[in-house]
């Protein structure tokens, strides 16, 4: 627990050299998605959990947490494909171990900045760390997919502009299954 403290820290405080760093790492998808991602994905969810107890149907309310926190590691994982898909197009080389440490990095502010779920009136600051994770994707473009500097800006924006809609989607599904109406007891 204590190296992915670090790691989220060193994301966030200090991204390009956490970037750097992480090039040189071989990963295992399935074991990142699970000793990272899972975890870090859980503090938006963990916090939300909490900040809705009390507001409604307890059933309907883990429902539609857990199935936001399982649509948070598929978006992680189609974000990873995406951004392999995209490589080429944008000049970079396509990996998808890096492709898939990028999307993973890139959502941690946004995972970090989900603890404002517990109360329900700040949840939108969560907001705040989403558009930093757009910067640290940016950052990590030309780093970790090797595209060069000049499509870096292109290749983020192409890449955000896909997992909206994706996202979108998702929450939609996620919406008609869990149903709005947990906050109606």
């Amino acid at each position: 627990m204590q190296q992915i403290f670090e790691r989220v820290k060193k994301i966030i405080l200090n991204p390009r050299d956490a970037l750097a760093e992480v090039k040189t790492e071989e990963i295992v998808i399935g074991d990142f998605m699970k000793e990272y991602v899972a975890i870090v994905a859980a503090v938006p969810a963990i916090a939300q959990f909490i900040g809705l107890i009390g507001r409604g149907n307890l059933f309907s309310i883990l429902l539609f947490v857990v199935l936001g926190y399982v649509v948070n590691l598929v978006v992680v994982f189609v974000f990873g494909k995406v951004l392999e898909a995209l490589a080429q197009t944008f000049g970079g080389v396509k990996n998808t171990e890096d492709a898939f440490k990028l999307a993973a990095y890139s959502y941690t502010p946004y995972f970090i900045a989900g603890i404002f779920n517990i109360n329900p009136a700040l949840s939108i600051l969560a907001v705040l760390g989403g558009l930093y994770g757009i910067y640290i994707l940016y950052l990590g473009v030309p780093t970790l997919m090797e595209s060069p500097q000049d499509k870096a800006l292109a290749y983020a924006a192409v890449s955000i502009i896909i997992m909206i809609i994706i996202s979108f989607v998702l929450g939609l599904l996620v919406a008609s299954v869990a149903g709005v109406g947990y906050m109606a007891g």
